[in-house]
């Protein structure tokens, strides 16, 4: 059954524990538009990456002497090619964040580099002599032949993900007509959810009476942990 909200009439709030008018944002057409095309891609992106233990936090730059680093017509063929190379040769999955560079003095465009989660097996990893302020091993990805590239091993925690997707807020550009790029053969792109039949009467939570059905529910909330200490470290 789908139901209707209509500005005037009103809603049960179980929070405030009454009915309360039900008010529509009206936001100008483009920008609701934008708006929620930002919030699903956001939303999915930190599907994908909590779905996925990712291992790797990798940064890739292009250098204007092998790709020409500000033309996407140019820079999106090449950079599917390597990605299904990867994925073919090492297994690789992935979720990747296409960035603009803020404009170096001199520059009338901003050069594309990239963020990405990765899984795979047997990368070709050197180790660049550099370490995180956090004193990571610093590596460099043999298999990029288009720029600089860094590699750093991730624990798995979720702040992780909050970490990476702040590279679709930030600019809310989507280069490639995309706000992230995704593939691997094993890549999960759902959260796994569980159903449990739990007795009413032991479940700890905010119980609240719902006037004129003779219902009660509750609801709890469960925080993740977003410990932001000591994330990964964008070599300058």
């Amino acid at each position: 059954m789908a139901y209707k909200f209509v500005e005037g009439k009103t809603i049960y709030s179980p929070f405030e524990d009454r009915y309360v008018p039900i008010t529509l944002y009206k936001e100008p057409g483009e920008k609701r538009t934008r708006t929620d095309s930002v919030k699903r891609a956001i939303d999915k992106a930190f599907e994908i990456g909590l779905a996925n233990q990712f291992r790797y936090f990798i940064t890739l730059t292009l250098d204007q002497e092998k790709i020409d680093r500000y033309d996407t017509v140019k820079i999106y063929p090449k950079l599917r090619v390597w990605l299904s190379n990867m994925v073919q040769r090492h297994k690789m999955d992935y979720l990747l964040f296409p960035e603009y560079h803020k404009p170096r003095p001199g520059e009338t465009e901003c050069a594309i580099h990239f963020h990405m989660l990765a899984n795979a097996d047997r990368l070709n990893l050197s180790d660049s002599g550099r370490q995180t302020e956090n004193g990571q091993t610093i590596y460099n990805l043999s298999g990029w032949k288009y720029g600089f590239s860094t590699v750093i091993e991730l624990d798995g925690r979720p702040a992780i993900i909050k970490y990476v997707t702040k590279y679709i807020t930030k600019g809310n550009e989507k280069i490639f007509g995309k706000f992230y790029l995704s593939g691997g053969k094993t890549l999960k792109r759902e959260v796994p959810a569980e159903f449990m039949n739990i007795d009413y009467a032991s479940f700890e939570g905010q119980e609240y009476a719902i006037p004129g059905t003779g219902m009660r529910v509750k609801y709890k909330t469960f925080n993740l942990d977003w410990d932001e200490g000591e994330l990964p470290h964008e070599p300058s």
